[in-house]
């Protein structure tokens, strides 16, 4: 057993697997060439930054020359009002809202002072079996045949 423990160990230390393993963590240097791109003022991102601030700079002098024109209001802000709710429509909603809520809050203090009714427990049920269902008079008793009794 221990020689092929010996033979098994002398297999590992020839294999490739191992070599490989150690030139890959090794400090060797190769001829491997890290070649980084050069950054330079005609990139893509300094070239759209370029057309943003242009764009921004043109936005600026169209949006003077609108606000001068003599408009009582700007484009952009009659653009918004044209999209929104008049406060006619606001005002409806918002006293739905609170007519539902004044209902919500009636009912939950009605729910609240609610109290389930009494139970009344009998001391001795048997009594309703103790009389003969035969030889009744009509009006004494009452036909309790189909009566069920909780004992709980």
């Amino acid at each position: 057993m221990a020689s092929r423990l010996i033979q098994k160990t002398r297999l590992l230390k020839n294999s490739t697997l191992q070599q490989t393993i150690r030139n890959y963590a090794s400090e060797s240097k190769q001829t491997v060439s890290e070649h980084f791109p050069e950054e330079t003022f005609g990139g893509n991102a300094w070239r759209n930054g370029l057309i943003a601030v242009i764009a921004g700079l043109v936005w600026y002098r169209v949006d003077q020359h609108i606000t001068h024109s003599g408009d009582d209001k700007h484009p952009f802000t009659r653009w918004i009002e044209y999209h929104m709710s008049t406060a006619d429509e606001k005002d409806s909603i918002n006293q739905a809202q609170l007519a539902a809520a004044e209902a919500a809050a009636k009912y939950k203090l009605f729910a609240q002072d609610a109290q389930r009714p009494p139970i009344y427990r009998m001391r001795f049920p048997e009594v309703f079996e103790r009389a003969s269902p035969r030889g009744l008079t009509a009006g004494n008793q009452v036909d309790l045949s189909d009566l069920t009794v909780r004992y709980d």
